[in-house]
């Protein structure tokens, strides 16, 4: 479909902010299928009150958040001046307006969304804001746009958490989901791996070194301090926290072999779930909570498993390959991702949750390990080595749009995190 320039009049009255920045929620079916992506015209923003540099941060955000979506093939368009009459040709292309104004000592920011094709409006809000605070706040307009317009509310309020390397120490490190604002979460000096994100996204599960042995810490964000979770003897690895957030799937040598148990999270009670002479690990839960998806090499090499969460009903998922780790369960349910090896080299793959239709999804582009589900579905976060040093980058579930999210030192382990919420569990004293 040709995207088109539509000029409208009377821009301050469609973006001035309505009784209780009122939208329309009307759903006109956008989404994405593979590479085929719904149109969007995003305008520049406007300003008011000398809001320039604000208005160009603001509109920035947006784009970049619009294109990592998966959803939309962005073009830039000027802002509108005229009424803007329905196209049925431009049926299913939406067009975003935007009007910064200074207001006292902040900013208020309006967004609205037109369908061209009937030329209404279905979407506006307005959304308050301090002058640093202009990224947080077109990350929550552009989710608020793609839950109006899809149904599913987007990734860009949610962060990352990953191990970065430099020298022989690694610390986990946290971000936006976009690798923009970076910071180190621990201080550890030691080596720590596999963070992994409690489900109400205050808390970070990892395997540290710090005393020795591999042990599980919990990192607390709000107190912006770790405690000992697993310090079980032998390796303790390979968190993954239930969809409720009462346990923690890990996999634990304490009986002289790597096992999947589940702790709970108040560290008080064990329950075994495997039971063999190989090693199982990588365990992760299915969305329900019902059953777990793990690696195991009892047929010989490292294969993927599912089993139900009390532990019986192990069966085998993979069918294809040799070298089979990492599984990860979908937010949606409906496909593990996991890295498989074909002569030397790991690649991402993508299957039904049944363990039909296997797609590898990266190729020709160095070792690409470690993937793991973003929040809404959409997307994969993975590392890879394909620039030399190991990297997080962020992709389409097909394998395309694939961006670099990390530069600099080595940086590997992803994890992405839920959606905000309260930073605490219900019922917790922590």
């Amino acid at each position: 479909m040709i995207l088109r320039t539509v000029l409208v009049a009377g821009l301050a009255i469609l973006l001035s902010p309505g009784p209780g920045g009122a939208q329309t929620d009307v759903r006109i079916g956008v989404k994405a299928l593979g590479t085929v992506k719904s149109p969007m015209l995003l305008a520049q923003f406007r300003e008011s009150g000398g809001a320039a540099g604000v208005a160009r941060e603001a509109r920035a955000v947006a784009r970049r958040d619009f294109d990592l979506s998966g959803v939309f093939a962005v073009a830039d368009v000027e802002p509108l001046y005229r009424k803007l009459e329905p196209d049925p040709g431009a049926t299913g292309t939406v067009r975003v307006e935007g009007l910064v104004e200074a207001v006292g000592v902040g900013y208020r920011f309006t967004g609205e969304v037109f369908d061209l094709g009937t030329a209404e409006s279905v979407f506006r809000r307005s959304y308050p804001f301090e002058r640093d605070g202009a990224r947080v706040i077109m990350h929550r307009f552009a989710d608020d746009v793609l839950q109006a317009l899809t149904g599913e509310r987007g990734i860009c309020e949610t962060k990352i958490a990953f191990v970065r390397q430099v020298g022989r120490v690694k610390e986990v490190w946290v971000s936006d989901y976009d690798g923009v604002n970076a910071y180190q979460l621990t201080h550890d000096r030691s080596l720590a791996l596999s963070p992994t994100w409690a489900p109400w996204g205050g808390e970070v599960a990892f395997t540290t070194f710090k005393r020795g042995n591999p042990d599980i810490y919990l990192f607390d964000l709000r107190r912006k301090a770790s405690y000992p979770f697993s310090t079980r003897p032998g390796p303790n690895i390979a968190p993954s926290y239930s969809p409720d957030g009462k346990w923690v799937a890990c996999a634990l040598y304490r009986d002289g072999n790597s096992e999947v148990y589940l702790v709970s999270r108040d560290a008080q009670s064990l329950r075994r779930l495997t039971r063999n002479a190989r090693i199982d690990s990588s365990p992760s839960f299915s969305p329900t909570g019902q059953q777990i998806v793990f690696s195991s090499d009892r047929s010989g090499s490292p294969q993927i498993y599912v089993m139900d969460a009390e532990g019986v009903n192990q069966r085998l998922l993979t069918l294809e390959g040799k070298y089979n780790d990492s599984p990860r369960w979908s937010p949606k349910g409906d496909k593990i991702v996991y890295a498989a090896r074909h002569d030397g080299i790991f690649d991402v793959v993508v299957m039904d949750a049944t363990g039909q239709n296997p797609v590898q999804v990266t190729s020709s582009a160095g070792h690409n390990e470690n993937p793991q589900w973003t929040a809404d579905g959409r997307k994969i976060l993975f590392s890879s080595t394909r620039t030399g040093r190991r990297q997080i980058y962020l992709m389409n579930v097909d394998g395309s749009d694939v961006v670099q999210l990390t530069t600099g030192e080595e940086s590997f382990n992803p994890a992405a995190g839920p959606r905000p919420r309260s930073l605490t569990p219900a019922g917790s004293s922590r």
